[in-house]
């Protein structure tokens, strides 16, 4: 099917492309072999080398992660279609908006190194539509005069920038995210209640004169042609069955497609970038392209049942509604037994007690290689945004390294189970404080594909009993930040686009830790569903 599709394909892309951008040379022949050899009998061009960058979101960026069919964007592949000539800078990254991405090391770079005789590609818009988000959504309908719409920051921080520099800016329209009913008329096609981002990008660039290639349109029709069933194939899969899908982002072998959308569409604009496009491209096809990742490991994961939930006396019934202990992991033993000092309970109502302790040794750890700790928590759909902030207090800790506490968000949970492996399948980010080895304490960190990541902040000396600390885990949309306070000083962060749902792909689990002979009480526990997340 997706061989026959393809004819259809190219008499679609110029007239598409002849309709909407204002560069689009519309007397080039609709057969598909004389398109695909155009270059091949008309005069050669001494060509100069040249470097094609690479801005948008996570549909152009590129991805680290162990899923069945792993994450690419499209600008990981463009290369592919291109010849020696072009060097490609992908500077795109997950998350962002044409708003946030301003605030990011990689514009600074951008700002830094994009000169004469480059080109500028650019694929924002599944951010900017985020209307709960303020620092990512930008207004669809405002002109390039209006300082909050999309246009005004696509014209002002990246065409004007790029044509300011002598190279040649090109927009690209979001692609669309994969339907089960086929229905791109609304948010799937990137048509919200504030307006149509598809046309606002495709007005703009009628207004500036600057190439524009409808992937919107490309990636509508090419879906509601195959059907649902088939269209998924080009989406990443957290694991090897459909029905963990991802609708958003793209595979490899859906970022080679795109990519080769992309050439395809070059060929028929006066842009110049299409005369560094390979001769006689093929599109990819799902069986020499659709790749599984060769490392994958299947999960036999059980999501946890809160009506199948039994505590014991040290993770104790909890009188307030929605929460529940446990501890887990690389634990030195049994944590359910007593005697290896492991507690998550609510101590009276509203106050919690968590951590690992009493007249046990250290136990637990977070560690590389491995991960045990005690934990109160509550599971929240993946469709909720939320904000949890709790006040934290020492009751006891050990001058050790490994140790920590503090608020978390985790992909998964385990109820009282002691595996080393366990832990550290999870992704998690957590607003807290760890112990390093040489006395001194790192502020927020996080476990992404198993490895331990953490930020660059380093908190003098080790917390003792009595020392008191305030976290908060805030998500909107596909962003969460961090932020902890100890000691008068504030610790903060936000991470975009985190992935947390490829073990449990309907949860979170959020709540409070400690471990390796830690214990505190945690009070003024505020949790609160804040609305409906948007989708990535």
């Amino acid at each position: 099917m997706l061989l026959k599709r393809k004819n259809t394909l190219f008499l679609f892309c110029i007239a598409l492309l002849a309709s909407c951008s204002p560069n689009v040379n519309t007397s080039v022949s609709t057969d598909k072999n004389t398109l695909q050899n155009t270059s091949l009998t008309s005069e050669k061009k001494e060509l100069k080398e040249t470097t094609l960058y690479l801005v948008g979101d996570s549909t152009v960026s590129a991805f680290h992660d162990a899923y069945y069919y792993p994450r690419y964007g499209y600008g990981t592949q463009i290369g592919n279609y291109l010849n020696e000539k072009v060097t490609v800078k992908n500077l795109a990254l997950s998350g962002r908006s044409s708003k946030s991405f301003l605030s990011e090391s990689n514009y600074t770079t951008l700002t830094s190194s994009l000169k004469n005789g480059d080109y500028l590609m650019i694929g924002f818009g599944h951010n900017d539509e985020k209307d709960s988000d303020e620092t990512v959504y930008t207004n669809p309908t405002g002109n390039v005069e209006d300082t909050t719409s999309f246009q005004y920051y696509l014209h002002e921080f990246y065409i004007n920038f790029a044509l300011e520099k002598g190279a040649t800016p090109i927009l690209c329209t979001p692609i669309v995210r994969a339907n089960d009913k086929n229905d791109y008329s609304g948010s799937s096609g990137h048509i919200t209640a504030k307006g149509n981002y598809v046309e606002c990008i495709k007005n703009l660039g009628n207004q500036d004169q600057v190439t524009t290639i409808d992937l919107t349109s490309l990636t509508k029709d090419l879906y509601e042609e195959l059907g649902f069933e088939e269209a998924i194939y080009f989406h990443a899969w957290t694991n090897s069955k459909s029905t963990s899908v991802d609708k958003t982002h793209l595979n490899i072998f859906g970022a080679k497609e795109i990519a080769y959308l992309i050439a395809n569409a070059l060929k028929n604009t006066t842009c110049s970038l299409k005369d560094y496009v390979l001769d006689n491209i093929e599109a990819p096809t799902k069986e020499k392209d659709l790749v599984p990742n060769p490392d994958f490991v299947e999960s036999t994961y059980t999501a946890f049942d809160p009506n199948s939930y039994t505590p014991n006396s040290h993770f104790n019934q909890f009188t307030s509604e929605g929460w529940y202990g446990t501890a887990f992991g690389d634990t030195g033993g049994n944590p359910s037994s007593s005697s290896n000092g492991f507690v998550a309970e609510e101590s009276t109502p509203g106050v919690f007690k968590v951590g690992q302790g009493g007249t046990t040794s250290a136990k637990g750890k977070i560690a590389g290689s491995s991960e045990g700790l005690a934990m109160v928590f509550r599971q929240v759909p993946k469709t909720k945004n939320f904000e949890i902030s709790v006040d934290f207090k020492v009751i006891s800790a050990t001058n050790s390294e490994q140790a920590g506490f503090g608020l978390m968000a985790r992909d998964d949970i385990y109820v009282n189970v002691t595996e080393k492996d366990s832990s550290i399948k999870s992704n998690s980010l957590s607003a807290g404080l760890l112990t390093n080895k040489d006395q001194t304490m790192t502020a927020l960190f996080t476990r992404e594909n198993g490895e331990l990541k953490k930020e660059n902040n380093v908190v003098p000396g080790l917390y003792v009993a009595e020392d008191e600390a305030q976290a908060k885990i805030t998500r909107i949309g596909q962003n969460i930040t961090l932020e902890l306070i100890y000691k008068e000083k504030t610790y903060t962060k936000t991470y975009y686009d985190f992935d947390l749902v490829a073990i449990d792909s309907e949860n979170y689990y959020v709540g409070m830790f400690a471990t390796r002979g830690t214990m505190v009480e945690c009070t003024n526990v505020n949790f609160t569903i804040t609305g409906d997340a948007a989708q990535a």
